[in-house]
């Protein structure tokens, strides 16, 4: 059986919360035991249960909580009605009204397979949204809902096939769109994920983040055995290899396999990196936990301190 529309008040897990808001699965536990808040609804089976309004708060909390503040205060704040404003890189200009409305038909027309009015609804948030918010506020919750409800068996494989495929279209155009108004990047990174994992939204939303923070992106797609990366290192000299991680198979392994690979940062993002960002530290690789917004602003400050290290090394 499968829903033809999401309702505005549509719900998430507390996995599927941690991704869109680079806050750790123990940390919402904790914040909710000791501060009251989240709240989450507990579906029958005992789960928790977090809408958006809950979501949208926890992405401003976590990002001020990034810039040094009590998160303790940060909550008592938004308890007693004060939030933090919107002031960060992930979140852009609040959509309006009559643009949530039209995010709303678009997900209920994906999730209908009807092309034409889906096609409709993406091109008017094309032009009423900044492009990395379009990406950020609609492109990125929408992939995280189409693997929620198939999590929940709220929709079947195919359809949850038919609505990632029409996102990643989406992505791929908006990456391709972007690259004549880049101004000559200095920095090369190339991208994408290792054996086995074949989720290609993360690369996408990663190539699409990079470019407009002024990286040059080569994207090498995905399931991709860890030698080839290690070619591509020494073919391209690229300045930095970013890989994301939907999937924890073997990750030990994987982890172990890109330490090898040349003098150069290697990141790691994606779902499963909020779960590993101490083993990656250990083998030497730099974490990007988070939605990619944060993970990119995350990179640009390694970046720099990498190249500060290899500065004072004299290399």
């Amino acid at each position: 059986m499968t829903r033809s529309s999401p309702e505005p008040g549509a719900e998430y897990s507390i996995a599927a919360v941690s991704k869109l808001t680079g806050i750790s699965c123990h940390a919402l536990r904790v914040w909710e035991r000791r501060y009251g808040f989240p709240v989450p609804r507990r579906s029958a089976s005992g789960h928790r249960r977090f809408g958006r309004d809950q979501v949208e708060a926890l992405r401003l909390l976590a990002a001020r909580a990034k810039q040094g503040e009590s998160i303790g205060d940060l909550i008592a704040a938004h308890l007693a009605g004060r939030p933090p404003a919107a002031d960060t890189p992930s979140q852009g200009t609040r959509a309006a009204p009559e643009v949530d409305s039209t995010q709303a038909g678009f997900l209920a027309a994906l999730f209908a397979c009807d092309v034409i009015a889906a096609e409709a609804a993406f091109e008017r948030l094309m032009q009423e949204l900044p492009r990395m918010v379009l990406v950020t506020q609609v492109v990125e919750p929408a992939l995280v809902e189409t693997g929620e409800r198939w999590f929940r068996r709220d929709c079947d494989i195919f359809l949850a096939h038919f609505v990632s495929g029409f996102l990643y279209r989406k992505l791929a155009y908006l990456s391709g769109s972007a690259r004549p108004a880049l101004e000559g990047p200095t920095r090369t990174i190339a991208i994408g994920t290792v054996r086995g994992d074949r989720h290609e939204g993360g690369v996408l939303l990663l190539e699409l983040a990079l470019q407009d923070a002024g990286w040059r992106v080569v994207n090498l797609g995905v399931d991709l055995p860890t030698e080839e990366y290690d070619k591509a290192v020494r073919y391209l000299r690229p300045d930095a290899l970013g890989l994301s991680f939907v999937l924890s198979r073997n990750i030990n392994k994987r982890f172990h396999e890109l330490s090898q690979i040349g003098d150069l940062p290697v990141f790691v993002g994606g779902r499963s990196i909020l779960n590993y960002q101490g083993l990656a530290r250990r083998h030497g690789l730099i974490p990007l936990p988070g939605p990619v917004m944060y993970a990119v602003a995350q990179l640009e400050l390694e970046y720099a301190a990498w190249r500060a290290r290899r500065a004072r090394r004299g290399t």
